[in-house]
């Protein structure tokens, strides 16, 4: 496995080959998340990227079955205009959408660890009767208190 140093690096040097040889234009198809770093650095370097959807480009007659064969597919395909590019959106909205989908991870992996501490609270002492909000002033206080030690009922009440 590439590391990221040389993946860029190899990435580059693809960029200035495709420049060297006049290509401005480069049609290559989504799989999965693959093909994200090699679409921001090309279009980072100032080419025409188009994405196009796999299934569009497979639902087209006589597609050859091989990697070198498909890459020269999708050059014809392209050039008589029978595919159209997917919607990228811009690196500004990316980088949005990016730290929007990364706050909704990290709320939710909060919210499990939440819920995990109030089970094993509610299984231990049956913290939720006397706390309403086991995360607010007082439940925070209570489970100070028995991480100090504290383990008589009246006291932690």
């Amino acid at each position: 496995m590439q590391t990221y140093t040389t993946m860029t690096r190899s990435l580059l040097a693809m960029s200035d080959r495709l420049r060297c040889l006049g290509v401005t234009r480069v049609v290559m198809e989504a799989t999965s998340d693959y093909w994200k770093p090699v679409f921001y650095l090309l279009e980072a370097a100032g080419f025409e990227v188009w994405l196009v959807n796999a299934r569009d480009v497979k639902h087209l007659p006589g597609r050859p079955k091989t990697d070198k064969l498909d890459a020269v597919w999708l050059a014809k395909v392209a050039e008589r205009q029978m595919l159209r590019p997917s919607f990228v959106p811009p690196p500004a909205i990316r980088l949005l959408r990016d730290l929007t989908r990364y706050r909704v991870d990290l709320v939710q992996a909060r919210t499990a660890e939440k819920q995990g501490v109030e089970k094993l609270l509610e299984d231990a002492i049956k913290l939720g009767v006397v706390a309403s909000d086991i995360f607010g002033v007082s439940g925070r206080a209570m489970m100070a208190a028995q991480i100090r030690g504290e383990r008589s009922p009246k006291t932690l009440a």
